[in-house]
């Protein structure tokens, strides 16, 4: 199993777009709309954020606040990516190539389109493809500086999953679509400015009560990190809810909002959207046992090198050698080679994508030709498949997943309000407003 990662991080891009006529191209401005510790924020990349940004919330038929409100929302969404940027930078984290390639295809897969359709889609719109590939870039970074920040420190022990299982007696199922607006208020806030948010809140409660909608409230007036996506938190399981709400939506019906639920963060008002009740499923996994020969490629020896061992490996095997024998001379992955290249039992998702492409199309006891991946040069027998029944294995993973998430949305939220508030921030739109 791999590191646990957050299911949402709140990011702009999203890894997908709605690009279709909303044109990103600015006239260039140089002034500057905000200082962030060392640097700025000029208005020409403001105005290119609050162009997307409309195109957004039109792409999901949500009425578009007034002009200086949405500046704001998203000048204070750049000020904190600007923040984590800089703490990423400080932390000489950098996004992998390959990875990042990946990203990109994906955008446009979303897209429902080829890379070069999505280019020149893009272009088509005022924007470039490597102006794209650079904001995806940022986005990871960020995912990256999150999950070391944040979600590296959250842990789920058997005993919560168990105790989990036991209150819930093994059934809930239950997921709810929600939306959120937070009237947030600042670390260690006086009696004053905790009874103006709180007044604020009551205020926006008694106008959806009236009517209003929830989107375009969170779009204008939210200080969540989902205020321009209408508030939008997406599907939660249960246990994925953060606790502060953990008790007031089982009792919400859908359509209904809940009075102002006070937290550290301020003060916070949840609609549910939708809700489903599904059932426990089956789960069935493909297996495969794999064995392996792996031949690194490393400072003193280039890819074309090591393909070149590799084959000469599998030549041995070939001509009659045992593959175990010639895994224990030759492999460079110490632990399997001990076993004669034996994985074990493998699933989905567990190996790296090339070793993984290959392993799946392999027939049972065929030796694969050279296959390259990230550590070198494999060679691959699947020694046989089976399908697997790990219902209960499958539930405690997904409770363990949920239980996770649910940390990780409470601690998310408090650190951005902490870097926010450690970092210098001169907001000039702000304060010309004030």
């Amino acid at each position: 199993m791999g590191k646990r990662r957050f299911a949402s991080l709140g990011l702009t891009l999203a890894l997908t777009f709605g690009i279709a006529g909303h044109s990103l191209a600015a006239e260039p401005l140089d002034r500057i709309v905000a200082v962030v510790n060392d640097d700025a924020i000029m208005a020409s990349e403001l105005e290119n954020r609050v162009t997307q940004a409309r195109g957004q919330l039109a792409g999901r038929n949500i009425a578009v606040p007034d002009e200086a409100a949405l500046r704001n929302q998203v000048l204070e969404r750049m000020i904190v990516e600007q923040i984590q940027l800089q703490m990423a930078e400080d932390a000489n984290l950098s996004v992998d190539d390959t990875e990042l390639n990946r990203s990109v295809r994906s955008v446009a897969q979303n897209n429902g389109m080829s890379l070069d359709q999505f280019a020149n889609a893009l272009e088509a719109d005022g924007l470039s493809l490597a102006v794209v590939r650079e904001q995806i870039r940022r986005e990871m970074l960020m995912r990256d500086l999150q999950q070391r920040r944040v979600a590296s420190g959250i842990k789920v022990s058997d005993r919560e999953v168990q105790r989990y299982l036991e209150q819930q007696s093994g059934s809930d199922n239950t997921r709810y679509r929600l939306g959120h607006i937070l009237v947030g208020l600042p670390q260690s806030p006086s009696p004053q400015q905790v009874q103006a948010a709180q007044g604020e809140a009551e205020a926006l409660y008694r106008q959806l009560q009236s009517g209003a909608d929830f989107a375009e409230l969170a779009a204008a007036q939210s200080d969540g990190s989902n205020a321009l996506e209408g508030g939008d938190m997406g599907w939660q399981r249960a246990a994925e809810i953060p606790a502060v709400f953990a008790e007031v939506i089982p009792q919400l019906g859908v359509g209904q909002v809940s009075e102002p639920i006070r937290s550290p963060n301020g003060f916070h008002l949840i609609k549910l959207q939708a809700r489903d009740d599904g059932g426990q499923q089956q789960a069935v996994v493909d297996e495969q046992r794999v064995r392996h020969i792996l031949i690194e490629t490393n400072p003193t020896r280039d890819a074309q090198q090591a393909e070149t061992l590799a084959e000469q490996a599998r030549e041995r095997i070939a001509s009659g050698q045992d593959f175990a024998r010639v895994a224990q001379e030759v492999s460079d992955d110490r632990g399997s080679a001990l076993n004669g290249g034996d994985l074990g039992w493998v699933r989905p998702g567990q190996m790296v994508p090339g070793f993984e492409e290959a392993m799946t199309s392999l027939p049972v006891g065929e030796i694969s030709q050279p296959v390259r991946s990230r550590f070198g040069y494999h060679l691959i027998e699947v020694l046989e498949r089976r399908q697997q029944d790990v219902t209960n294995e499958a539930q405690r993973e997904q409770i363990r997943d949920t239980l996770f998430q649910r940390k990780a949305n409470d601690e998310l939220e408090t650190w951005m309000q902490q870097i926010r508030n450690d970092a210098y921030v001169d907001n000039r739109l702000e304060n010309s407003a004030g």
